[in-house]
């Protein structure tokens, strides 16, 4: 697992821009689009279902089932997004855009985690990361991918990073003429 992370870390180091969320993300209002909807103020949860689209800034979320529970304060703690995939998108202060998609995503406000569970992937730049699990910390810049616990005994899925080499701003010399 040392191995998975160290990995990581240097996939990251690759990507040239930062994976920190615009400033102003978590200061715009939450729009909510679906189908339907259901809310239970009694335990400060609402789920949409329904070609599900939740934006706030430039994060969009999207699933066809979507649980969003409040903390005791009323502000957003959790949303869960379920879908065939459920997808996530944010656009990194002055950096490219983080895509991501899985069966199962959580974006955990209080501590601005994505997590991504079942079949998940996450790209930025070209760079890729794939597996079972995928967790995405944006204040921190790290990603973390990992393996699901494998049942019966089998071995659990491996993780794949693929990194994109770094773009050579200085011309190609060639130091053949003389």
């Amino acid at each position: 697992m040392r191995r998975v992370r160290i990995l990581c870390l240097a996939a990251l180091a690759c990507i040239a821009t930062p994976l920190a969320a615009q400033s102003d993300d978590a200061s715009q209002p939450i729009r909510i689009q679906a189908n339907s909807a259901t809310l239970d103020d009694r335990k400060n949860t609402a789920v949409y279902t329904g070609n599900v689209i939740i934006t706030q800034g430039s994060m969009r979320l999207t699933g066809s089932r979507v649980t969003l529970t409040l903390d005791s304060a009323g502000e957003v703690q959790k949303l869960v997004s379920n879908g065939s995939p459920a997808t996530f998108r944010q656009i990194p202060a002055g950096g490219k855009q983080v895509d991501a998609r899985a069966l199962t995503i959580e974006y955990h406000a209080d501590t601005e985690r994505v997590i991504l569970i079942q079949d998940a992937f996450l790209e930025q730049a070209g760079n890729t990361f794939q597996g079972q699990r995928v967790n995405y910390d944006i204040p921190r810049q790290v990603v973390d991918a990992g393996r699901a616990t494998a049942e019966d005994g089998e071995s659990a899925e491996r993780i794949e990073i693929v990194i994109q080499p770094r773009k050579r701003t200085e011309p190609a010399t060639n130091d053949d003429e003389t």
